[in-house]
């Protein structure tokens, strides 16, 4: 078996690493893989296979691959423009999120509307369709016209103790006053991180550690001077392992409106850390309501009792989720998933 994996970029961000935990493993199991991408990145991810960076205009040589596995909107895009000369592959395209949801962060009803109909149209045409979550196959099955299953995401994490010394510096200074609140992410709104900003002005002995860069870091910034607690809430820059500094988290919050798939969440499993994390659907497919805490979707009482109850109980909530994780959301079980899928996919 061959496979081709189109990508968006190399960059260190949500479906990229899924992805890149997949070739991994695959490719310690003898599959034959290439990856191609569309945009250049600094501290881009490494991939054990062949890379080469593509445009729109040019299609690969499509004939060398059983499977191509398209991520993102681009990508498949680029498959369905070339579609006509895939004459033998299996095409696959994952949904990774709430499509219209997440357009909804960034446009108005009608352009989230038409661009959700448009990528479901472009879906619809692959032999197959993977949902990150049983939520997101029941939302959209009725709008993508291919066969789609539900495979979980996985992941590894990988503290190579190499974070940088001026943020854990930082961060132990802070901890010998403060409880530790933390979380990485590329921040959007969707991501709810001024919700626990809003939540702290109550809790007068924590702190909110945020790692990431993205669109809403000034918003965010504005509303904690705002609140006057900017000294309680911190920022760091993107970090290519943001791992690295899960161990000096008291609780690793994940407030989000909506995720396909609280990947991070479940890095902080591995890491033993007790979770808070807002009461999502696709967040309850991951977790049990005794192995994290939940909170109500901007409900400042709500989040303050998950806050303190996560950290009151936090050994005993970080075993229980590090256990959940690893039973269940590993990277092996999530690509011997996918090559499963992939074989049957051949034999039909």
């Amino acid at each position: 078996m061959k496979i081709a994996y189109i990508l968006p970029s190399l960059r260190n961000q949500g479906p990229i690493i899924v992805v890149k935990n997949i070739v991994d493993y695959l490719v310690e199991q003898g599959i034959e893989i290439d990856v191609f991408y569309f945009d250049d990145f600094p501290s881009a991810m490494y991939f054990n296979c062949p890379v080469e960076k593509i445009t729109m205009k040019a299609p690969i040589d499509f004939e060398k691959y059983d499977i191509i596995h398209s991520h993102c909107l681009r990508p498949d895009m680029y498959v369905a423009k070339w579609k006509k000369k895939i004459k033998r592959a299996k095409t696959v395209s994952t949904l990774h999120q709430d499509t219209y949801r997440s357009f909804r962060y960034q446009y108005n009803f009608i352009l989230s509307y038409l661009f959700t109909k448009y990528w479901c149209f472009i879906q619809s045409g692959f032999d197959a369709v993977v949902s990150i979550s049983e939520q997101l196959k029941s939302m959209y099955e009725g709008y993508i016209k291919a066969p789609i299953t539900t495979i979980y995401n996985g992941c590894v994490i990988s503290m190579d103790g190499e974070g940088d010394k001026e943020i854990v510096r930082r961060i132990l200074e802070v901890r010998k006053k403060y409880k530790i609140l933390g979380t990485y992410a590329f921040v959007t709104p969707r991501k709810g991180l001024d919700q626990i900003i809003r939540t702290l002005q109550y809790l007068q002995e924590y702190v909110f550690i945020i790692i990431g860069e993205g669109p809403n870091i000034k918003e965010l910034k504005s509303l904690s001077q705002k609140l006057r607690i900017s000294d309680r809430v911190i920022f760091f820059s993107y970090q290519k392992n943001p791992c690295n500094y899960l161990p000096y988290f008291d609780v690793y919050v994940m407030p989000s409106y909506s995720e396909g798939f609280g990947l991070a969440m479940v890095e902080a499993a591995l890491a033993k850390r007790a979770i808070v994390c807002s009461d999502i659907p696709s967040f309850h497919e991951i977790f049990r309501d005794n192995e994290v805490c939940y909170f109500k979707l901007k409900d400042v009482e709500s989040l303050q009792k998950a806050i303190i109850s996560a950290y009151e109980n936090r050994n005993a909530m970080g075993k229980l989720a590090y256990e959940r994780a690893c039973n269940n959301f590993t990277t092996q079980r999530m690509a011997e998933n996918h090559l499963a899928y992939y074989q049957e996919l051949l034999r039909i």
